[in-house]
């Protein structure tokens, strides 16, 4: 029978394999999270997770953009766009900068990792610049990483090097740009009304 995995190895591997990488303190919740320094380490660690730990479930790909407040241009500005509710809340408004949000310009990357017959789970984490940003594609190891990759490649545009099919997955090919970077403004079309 395989040892069963814990917390405390999955970190003890992660950081002897991965030059740099450290614990992410506070991590996500109570999980741990290791912060990789480089995409290079990346595909070394989820194979290192899968095959030596038993990790092998990938349960999350995703990201954040850190670059500022979001910009408003282009949202629904009325109050209700709903005709059937008027439960609705109004159009968000961003903190301002400085307001407690540690802005810079990067992207942060997460992979959330499952061992299902130990219950145990493990974030990476890894920053990457907003300019040309790319990763390795974790397609090849886990079949789940394809439609995430592209989630993340439309919604953010993180290139996933390697990935067999990196196209657009959620949003329509004649929109320019990805909607969850901070400096995105949407361009009304013909599905806004008017």
């Amino acid at each position: 029978m395989k040892t069963p995995a814990t917390r405390e190895a999955a970190a003890a591997a992660l950081l002897e394999r991965c030059s740099d990488a450290r614990l992410a303190e506070p991590g996500v919740k109570n999980y741990l999270t290791v912060r990789l320094a480089s995409p290079k380490d990346l595909l070394a660690a989820a194979r290192l997770l899968k095959g030596e730990l038993g990790f092998g479930y990938l349960e999350m790909i995703t990201a954040v953009d850190w670059l500022g407040p979001m910009k408003l241009e282009g949202l629904v500005s009325s109050r209700n766009p709903n005709p059937f509710t008027d439960k609705l809340p109004g159009p968000p408004v961003p903190p301002a900068a400085g307001a407690g949000a540690p802005y810079r310009p990067v992207l942060d990357l997460l992979w959330s990792f499952g061992n299902l017959r130990d219950g145990v789970k493990v974030f990476l984490r890894l920053e990457v610049p907003r300019d040309h940003p790319e990763v390795p594609s974790l397609a090849g190891e886990f079949a789940a990483a394809d439609w995430q990759e592209r989630e993340v490649y439309d919604l953010l545009g993180v290139r996933f090097a390697g990935h067999p099919n990196l196209t657009k997955i959620l949003t329509p090919d004649f929109i320019n740009g990805h909607p969850l970077r901070k400096d995105y403004a949407h361009e009304k079309d013909s599905y806004d009304g008017d």
